[in-house]
């Protein structure tokens, strides 16, 4: 119930958000991310790497000619694959939460790097809450797959960071973005064996709508 409503209210904070601001632009964005879990601070340990799909809506708030906020409602999973090898026996346990994700990002905005106007080069940065919607595992033995298994009151609602760089450009009268952004998790992750947090590497396509 505790994560059922932090949903409903981060629905509506970005709702009241995108309310507030005119010339509010709308868009799809889908695409596909590797991620991990590493120790707190450690950006540079990127084993036991899972890849997944991940997919959203977000909203564009020109602040400024410069500037604007992009508040974000995006499914997305991220989680970790551990090896091990005894007695010639590989076993692989991948770890896998589902998570409804609300970043709200500042975006600033460069058009003046390209000759075209109506492309544009922009940076991204802000906080993100993220709220579990599903957990699983899953044992693989000598690359036979095994069954996903939920994982019974998994509270894993996950608090972090989110750093992008993209391009939006023309094609065929739509506005098309490139998204490259990292994920940095904050929230200790329950049911693992050191204090990790998640982190995450995506690259998406988005559409204006």
């Amino acid at each position: 119930m505790k994560t059922k409503n932090q949903i409903l209210f981060a629905a509506a904070l970005l709702l009241l958000s995108s309310t507030a601001f005119s010339q509010i632009n709308i868009g799809l964005r889908q695409g596909v991310a590797a991620s991990t879990f590493s120790d707190k601070g450690n950006l540079y340990n990127d084993n036991e790497v899972t890849f997944s799909y991940n997919a959203g809506l977000f909203f564009t708030i020109p602040l400024n000619k410069s500037l604007a906020l992009q508040p974000e409602v995006n499914y997305v999973r991220k989680g970790r694959c551990n090896e091990t090898t005894e007695l010639n026996t590989t076993v692989e346990t991948d770890f896998m939460l589902h998570y409804l994700q609300v970043p709200v990002l500042l975006q600033y905005r460069n058009d003046q790097l390209l000759n075209k106007s109506n492309s544009v080069f922009y940076l991204n940065a802000g906080p993100y809450a993220a709220f579990v919607l599903n957990t699983q595992t899953r044992i693989t033995e000598n690359t036979e797959g095994g069954l996903l298994v939920p994982v019974p009151d998994s509270k894993n609602t996950d608090w972090g960071a989110a750093f992008g760089i993209g391009f939006q450009t023309p094609i065929r009268k739509k506005d098309v973005r490139f998204d490259l952004r990292y994920d940095m998790g904050l929230s200790e992750i329950e049911q693992q064996p050191s204090e990790y947090r998640t982190k995450a590497l995506s690259l998406t396509v988005g559409i204006l709508l």
